[in-house]
């Protein structure tokens, strides 16, 4: 996305928001701040931000409306933040912190798999746009809570490192993935698969050499909710994965 809202002077060479770098230097940075009881922090701007983002959305975030939420002015922001950019790298990694992390006392697969639909419920109710947290790269420290936390469950049950890795990259993705199809206008809902009217005459056209199969399951493709789908495919991930696990 791009940053209509950049701090006048900042270097080309300054590490991209959202990456490990950036984190990096800013974890730093913040180690050394100490601020005034009531003043400004990254907390309070990042909170306004997301005040600002659930009343007018993503076109209205600016620092510097940030800015006039806090009663300030935009150069008091920019000792903590360079850019809208940075702005939205801040949000996406705090909208991460609401996933709980629950031991469900039924081993690695339940652990795993009520992790990854508390990943889709914060990806679904987050106000950023899917497009803006795609551009953010996850390296923020509630980020790598979730993924470290992944992580753990799949080494403990006894999978390889490597394969651990891959594991988890294939969770998020698949995630990330089904949350930002059902934000579309083109995702599975309560109902089913969306804008499916006609469909029985559509069906009924098509070529039965060429569409065979979906004159067996069809109907049963487009009436799956997004729910289910997502319930299922969790079930599939898993049991793939079972299948690495040493006996």
């Amino acid at each position: 996305m791009p940053s209509n809202d950049v701090r006048e002077g900042r270097s080309d060479d300054e590490a991209d928001p959202g990456s490990a770098l950036w984190w990096a230097e800013r974890a730093s940075t913040e180690s050394r701040r100490r601020p005034r009881p009531g003043g400004l922090s990254t907390e309070r701007i990042v909170d306004a931000a997301l005040d600002v983002l659930r009343e007018d959305g993503v076109e209205a975030l600016t620092v510097r409306e940030v800015a006039a939420r806090l009663g300030t002015r935009s150069a008091s922001l920019y000792r903590y933040i360079a850019s809208r950019d940075e702005l939205i790298a801040l949000i996406a990694d705090h909208v991460m912190g609401e996933i709980r992390i629950v031991s469900t006392g039924h081993g690695w697969r339940a652990d795993l798999g009520a992790l990854m639909q508390e990943m889709r419920r914060v990806m679904l109710s987050q106000p950023l746009p899917s497009s803006a947290g795609r551009n953010m790269s996850g390296y923020g420290p509630n980020t790598l809570r979730v993924i470290d936390s992944a992580l753990r469950l799949l080494l403990d049950a006894g999978l390889e490192p490597s394969y651990a890795a891959y594991a988890t990259s294939s969770m998020i993705q698949f995630v990330a993935g089904a949350a930002g199809i059902q934000r579309s206008d083109v995702g599975r809902d309560a109902q089913g698969a969306s804008r499916s009217d006609g469909f029985t005459l559509l069906l009924g056209g098509l070529d039965l050499e060429r569409f065979g199969a979906f004159r067996v399951a069809g109907h049963e493709y487009l009436a799956a909710t997004a729910d289910d789908v997502f319930s299922h495919g969790i079930e599939i991930f898993l049991d793939g994965i079972a299948c690495r696990i040493p006996e």
